[in-house]
């Protein structure tokens, strides 16, 4: 079986925890750290969700707090979305037994790089802060670095939305800014290919409640997890569509183009120019009914995974 040597930078976060939970479980990902930075959450909570994942599920994968502001900019968070604590209407305990590693995330996400060169791919599901202030400090990760999978921005908004802004690049515009210009192989998942294509209905919802353990895990942080501007109840999949795109890439429709990011007026405000040559390669489409067989096969195989209930509050 193929290995991927992967580093997950994320802000934890419902949609991210989904996707992170799918990531500890799949045998073909060699995660060699978890980095956590300021968007949903504050860093500090995010690491923790992140810890918590681990004592949960007894894991031990190496968990670093990364940014905790923006690289320019205040921060803001979106906890009236993913509750106060990252993980919806879950709430985890505030003390872990997993805890982050005594160093800087930034110094532990390079290391990981030049221990690994040309090797490891970054899943970027939060904003960019972590990986710009990587290839700020260390510019020759970015020729080291495989490909860059990151979940945000949009070729061009969504449907009654024209001024659509992301909310992971305008919480940190010139991150991105420096990312798409490092010349490092970039995947673009944008978000409203998880909230209009490959979206949980609430029939599904109740289907993964009724699955096993995580699966009621999950139900219950989607309990305040819905879309808010949607007609119907539905759960976004964002961050699992940039992790499905690593393994079944011809699950999704790409096309290449540059995108270029608003720093002024639109603040995160991002365009594309579509060409053959473009620098990004953008999913544009999914394919529903293979990313639902895979997202469900994925959680069916937990099956036989306990949660200590001495420390999940389900």
């Amino acid at each position: 079986m193929k290995k991927y040597k992967v580093i997950i930078d994320t802000d934890p976060g419902v949609d991210d925890t989904t996707a992170l939970i799918l990531a500890l479980f799949d045998k073909s990902l060699d995660i060699k750290l978890i980095t956590s930075v300021v968007g949903n959450i504050r860093a500090e909570i995010g690491a923790r969700n992140a810890c918590h994942l681990m004592d949960l599920l007894n894991k031990n994968i190496p968990v670093a707090v990364g940014a905790h502001k923006a690289m320019v900019r205040t921060s803001e968070d979106a906890a009236w979305l993913h509750g106060k604590e990252g993980m919806g209407a879950y709430i985890p305990p505030k003390e872990t037994k997993h805890q982050p590693l005594n160093a800087d995330a930034i110094d532990e996400m390079y290391r990981v790089i030049t221990e690994n060169p040309f090797e490891v791919i970054i899943f970027v599901w939060g904003p960019h802060t972590n990986v710009g202030h990587l290839l700020s400090r260390y510019p020759d990760s970015a020729r080291l670095i495989k490909q860059i999978i990151f979940m945000g921005a949009s070729p061009y908004g969504v449907p009654n939305i024209p001024l659509h802004i992301s909310f992971n690049i305008k919480c940190d515009p010139e991150a991105f800014k420096i990312v798409l210009d490092s010349g490092v192989p970039l995947v673009m998942a944008p978000s409203n290919i998880g909230r209009l294509i490959t979206h949980l209905t609430e029939k599904q919802v109740e289907q993964l409640k009724n699955l096993n353990e995580v699966g009621k895990l999950l139900a219950k942080m989607y309990e305040i997890y819905w879309e808010p501007k949607a007609k119907d109840k539905r759960i976004a999949t964002n961050d699992t569509v940039a992790l499905f795109y690593l393994k079944h890439p011809k699950m999704f429709k790409t096309i290449n183009a540059d995108i270029f990011v608003d720093l002024q007026k639109d603040l995160g405000k991002t365009y594309a120019r579509f060409h053959k040559e473009g620098k990004v390669k953008i999913i544009m489409d999914a394919n529903r009914s293979k990313f639902m067989s895979k997202f469900f096969r994925g959680f069916k195989k937990l099956n036989n995974v306990k949660l200590d209930k001495n420390i999940c509050s389900i």
